[in-house]
């Protein structure tokens, strides 16, 4: 209710408290006058002068206060519970105050008809539509025209306010009907200013409602520019997830592939040296080497299901990496030598498949293009990171050149943010170092 005070509703308040001292002036000029009377023992002069007897002055005065209360309480009502008003509610509450207002008008003599702008300004306010909006002012001016002294004094007796006002001294009388004339100034000054203001605020809500439906108009066209947009943004998001699932799938295939085709060709050029040895042990060796395709088969299965290698599913890392080293040393003639500082257990599934990967790729890139016999894996773990070397005795190379292999492994190492640094001399074989920071727990846990 009081944010309202701040709005145009300010001057209909004020409309309200000033009808409200301008009918208790009135009464009080006829209560003030009769008692002068009273004390001159003058009746009969002021008797002479009346058309008829005013209500008893002490009976207009409760009656005006009382009345008047009531209509003052009906609009604090509405305005503290017009939000939970029904429609019907709001009409009968605007035409309850204009029968108050005719009351209390008959009480004052129709002396005083502005304090029908009362519940004009209210109705305008508060009726429900244009109708009754329109219905309402059209009742309350006709009544504002005809319950006039002027009309009802032809018709009807009733005593006019300004015989009691002629009845004071010249001096007394002009203070009197000056002070009359004031406030039925401020009431109709007050009415025109709240009419203004009501006008103009319903042009504001007409310009604001336009510049809302302007910007809903201009985002509704932005909406589906970004709709557009969103789906040209989802359609290379997708792109974007075809192509990187096809290179994860790439990488896979090709460091599953390449190990077991590598471990698989060294253990047939193993055979040959075994067959000289007897066809018992080029048996073992075969049954090896089908094991070994077995297995490599499986991983590739599982690559393509998006799932880590056969033996990192069945276990930990440390087994994983043990079991991969044995495949060599039992298959082939060259040595694998690993070593872990540390443990490897508690890293988390995308890191454990990434140093698998790593070392996968490197002992098939050792064999296969540098022919190394011996190849050492030194794994150190600490608290802040993973740092791996691979060293092996191969041919080394004057200038590296990255093929596939390679280009995978420094992918996996990037997305988990650590680095590869490769030393090589021809003769001398080759070094690659890895470094990869530890996760956090809260990154897997």
């Amino acid at each position: 209710m009081w944010d309202r005070l701040k709005s145009y509703h300010l001057a209909r308040f004020i409309l309200v408290a000033v009808n409200f001292l301008t009918a208790l002036f009135i009464v009080w000029v006829v209560l003030k006058t009769t008692e002068i009377v009273c004390l001159q023992n003058d009746a009969r002069t002021i008797v002479e002068r009346l058309k008829a007897v005013p209500l008893n002055p002490f009976k207009a005065l409760w009656g005006v206060i009382i009345f008047y209360t009531l209509l003052i309480g009906s609009i604090v009502v509405r305005e503290m519970l017009y939000e939970e008003f029904q429609k019907s509610a709001l009409i009968i509450f605007s035409f309850l105050e204009l029968i108050i207002s005719i009351i209390i008008l008959g009480m004052l003599n129709f002396s005083f008809k502005y304090i029908l702008l009362v519940p004009i300004a209210n109705g305008i306010t508060f009726l429900p539509d244009k109708f009754w909006k329109s219905f309402f002012t059209a009742l309350v001016v006709l009544c504002f025209i005809f319950i006039d002294y002027q009309i009802i004094s032809i018709g009807f007796s009733v005593f006019s306010i300004e015989d009691f006002i002629h009845y004071h001294p010249a001096l007394t009388r002009s203070y009197i009907l000056g002070l009359r004339n004031i406030l039925f100034f401020i009431s109709e000054a007050l009415f025109i200013t709240f009419i203004v203001l009501e006008l103009q605020n319903v042009l504001e809500e007409s310009q604001r409602i336009k510049a809302l439906n302007k910007e809903l108009k201009e985002n509704k066209e932005k909406l589906e520019f970004a709709n557009v947009q969103l789906q040209n943004y989802a359609e290379r998001i997708e792109e974007i997830a075809k192509i990187k699932e096809r290179n994860r799938l790439a990488r896979e295939i090709h460091d599953t592939v390449g190990h077991y085709l590598t471990g698989i060709t060294l253990g047939l050029s193993a055979s040959e040296e075994l067959i000289k040895q007897g066809p018992e042990l080029v048996r073992e060796q075969i049954i090896r080497l089908k094991d070994l395709a077995q297995q490599g088969l499986v991983d590739i299965r599982r690559s393509l299901k998006e799932l880590k290698p056969d033996m990192l599913e069945k276990g930990k890392l440390t087994l994983a990496l043990q079991h991969l080293v044995d495949e060599i040393n039992i298959n082939t003639t060259r040595r694998v030598n690993l070593q872990i500082n540390g443990s490897l257990d508690e890293l988390n599934p995308a890191l454990d498949e990434t140093i698998y990967r790593i070392i996968q790729e490197s002992i098939t890139n050792a064999v296969r293009h540098g022919d190394a016999m011996l190849i050492d894996i030194n794994i150190d773990v600490d608290e802040k990171g993973i740092h791996l070397s691979i060293m092996d005795n191969g041919k080394g190379a004057a200038k590296i050149t990255e093929g596939f292999g390679l280009y995978y492994m420094k992918q996996r190492i990037i997305d988990h943010n650590g680095f590869l640094e490769i030393e090589t001399e021809p003769e001398k074989g080759m070094g690659i170092f890895v470094y990869i920071p530890r996760p956090r727990k809260q990154a897997y846990d």
